[in-house]
Formats: structure tokens, sequence, C-alpha cells
């Protein structure tokens, strides 16, 4: 697709929220479905961490990967009923650790987790190898004489977060983009469809081999677009599903405000731990995953004298310029189908649909 195209496109994609409004009376403020995708979790910054992220969800030789195989075999392909209890986790908490700041970083995907780590990645090459964040290893923590409660306990947990809304539909965006098949069955699939049921991704995935085993290779690669849009909240609660198992939670729409205060705190904690340990500067951070639509809406902005939209903390802007119009194009038993499936995720965080 030529460059002129694609800014032809992101320039209707873009001009459609303003249409939304001029069609609403001419009101200067965003819409509903601007607001939805847009409004960040009310549960942020530090947190009290109540209990410890159980290790049978993160420690690869503890985690049951049958279980959520077995779910949907008896739900897709047996249709049985199975609503009476939420899906298991169909791949382990993407957990990082670094022992030397006592840090612990779980992967939320699709909330600018590989942004974050990214940036410690960065650190730890230019700053000081003390920073490197690593993924989790069993015999590595043993070496350490901790066991997983004890280091859960005893080091500072983070992850982060992302509006449910936006964060669904950039889980649709991402898992379809990365099919190198985009004929046949594996055509467009309708937004509409996916809301209905966000596991859809992962079984056209697999059934028609869409692209599952293109995008990431190994023995779970079945999986790939399942973890991509199933709930976050496995990730961060204790084994009960309802208390917090992070100290810490930085906002996707807040990147770079919550991530400086982190690193007040993560300081303060290096002082009061081992005052020899290299103090973490604050970099500018580099967002990862963009997309090819992320880019090109830039790239327009910037054109049209639009970019000022683009400060470092405008994040949800891109979710206000192309996930709100899927929303208002589908309607509300869009908007609801999703409430429905992220329930928990909305219940955690504390995010509420805004007033129409």
């Amino acid at each position: 697709m030529t460059a002129t195209l694609w800014a032809l496109l992101c320039a209707a994609l873009l001009g459609s929220l303003h249409l939304a409004h001029a069609q609403q009376g001419g009101s200067a403020g965003p819409d509903f479905f601007s607001r939805l995708v847009t409004a960040p979790a009310k549960v942020y910054g530090e947190v009290k961490k109540v209990g410890v992220l159980p290790k049978e969800r993160y420690d690869d030789k503890l985690f049951n990967h049958t279980g959520f195989r077995e779910w949907l075999l008896r739900q897709t392909v047996l249709g049985e009923d199975v609503s009476s209890q939420p899906p298991p986790m169909s791949y382990k908490c993407g957990v990082f650790v670094n022992h030397n700041y006592k840090i612990i970083f779980i992967r939320n995907r699709k909330a600018a987790s590989t942004t974050v780590l990214d940036t410690f990645k960065v650190a730890c090459k230019s700053q000081s190898k003390l920073l490197c964040m690593r993924p989790f290893d069993a015999e590595e923590m043993a070496s350490r004489g901790v066991t997983h409660d004890e280091m859960w306990s005893s080091y500072y947990v983070i992850s982060s977060t992302r509006n449910t809304w936006a964060r669904a539909a950039s889980g649709y965006d991402y898992t379809q983009d990365r099919w190198p098949i985009k004929t046949g069955v594996c055509g467009n699939l309708p937004f509409r469809q996916f809301c209905a049921d966000p596991y859809l991704m992962g079984k056209m995935a697999n059934l028609f081999r869409c692209g599952t085993q293109s995008s990431f290779r190994g023995d779970d690669a079945w999986a790939y677009d399942f973890y991509h849009v199933e709930p976050a909240y496995h990730c961060m609660t204790d084994a009960a599903g309802t208390g917090m198992s992070v100290d810490f939670l930085i906002r996707y729409e807040h990147l770079h405000e919550d991530f400086a205060k982190l690193l007040e705190i993560l300081n303060a904690r290096r002082q009061a731990m081992d005052p020899k340990l290299p103090e973490i500067r604050n970099s500018k951070m580099r967002w990862m995953k963009q997309g090819v639509h992320v880019q090109a809406a830039k790239n327009n902005a910037s054109e049209v004298g639009e970019s000022g939209m683009w400060k470092e903390d405008a994040a949800a802007l891109v979710s206000a310029d192309r996930h709100a119009v899927k929303y208002r194009e589908c309607g509300m038993e869009c908007v609801n189908d999703i409430a429905r499936f992220f329930a928990k995720d909305l219940e955690v965080m504390k995010l509420e649909m805004p007033k129409q």
C-alpha cells in the first residue's frame, strides 16, 4: 500500500471522530466511544499487595499446560456448556526478575509491557548490567536461597494496565495483523464476531492454520493468539483472584508519568537496601510494537499539523483515533460483550463504563 493511500486512510480515521462529534450537535468533547476506550484504570501507582501470585501461574514446570486445551475441546468440539467456571489460563504469566534490586515485572500483554521491559533492557546496556531483567528461572531463584512465595513477598512487584476495551481491540488488531494468510476463511474477521468470542482469534488460527505457527514458534505456538486476548487479572491477583499480588501498576495511558514515579520508589528502596547499587536513571522510553496503523497515524498527524496530539503521555489517543471507531460502528452490543468477557478485569481495575 502506498504512503499516499496510508495517509488518506489515516486522515479519514482521525476525521471520523470529528464527524461523530458534529453529528451529535457539534460537541467539542469526546463522544461516548472515545471516552470508553481512553479511560484509565482507577487502580494504579502503589497498591496494597495482599498476597502472592500462585507459583503455578508463572513457573513453567508447575503450570498446567493441558487445562485450557481440555476446556477448549469441551467448549468448541464437544459443544458442552462450560460457562459455570471461567476458562483456565491458556499460557503462563510472563514474569521477569531482577534479583539485585529485588524487582519482579509481570507482563500484561497489549499494555505496553514490551516498552517497559525494553526500557530496563536499555538501562542494562547503557547504565549497568545489574539492571538487567531476566525471565523467571526457578533454579536461579533457588540458588538465592528463597522460595517462590518468599521471593514474591519480599520483592517489589510491578505490572501494567490498559483500558479493557482498548486492550481487547488492540489484541484483535495484533493477532490478525500477524497472520501471514489473509485470504479465504482467514480473511478479515469481523470485529462483531471477535467481541462475541475473543478466543475466536486463537480458534481460527489453529483450526484453519491462519498464522499461529508463523507468529510464534515452539511447543506453545498454538496458544499465541489466545493469550494475547485473554483476561489480565490472572497475573495480578492472589490465589482467590480478589486480592492484588502486585505493589505498583503502570497505566498505559500515563506511561511516562507513572514510570517516573516508579523509579523514585525503586531508587528509594535501593538506597535503603544497598546504597552501592547504581541509581536507576530515567531515560527516554521508546514505544515498542506500535503497529503499522499507529505509525501511519503519527506520520499523518505530523503532515497535517496535529503533532501536538502525540505527546509522550498521550498513548490513549491511539485508542481514540482507531479503536473507538470499531466500537462506534459495532455499537453497544460489542461494548457489552467485551464487558462480560473481561468482567473480572473491570472489577479488579475498578474501571466502569462511561455514562452515555
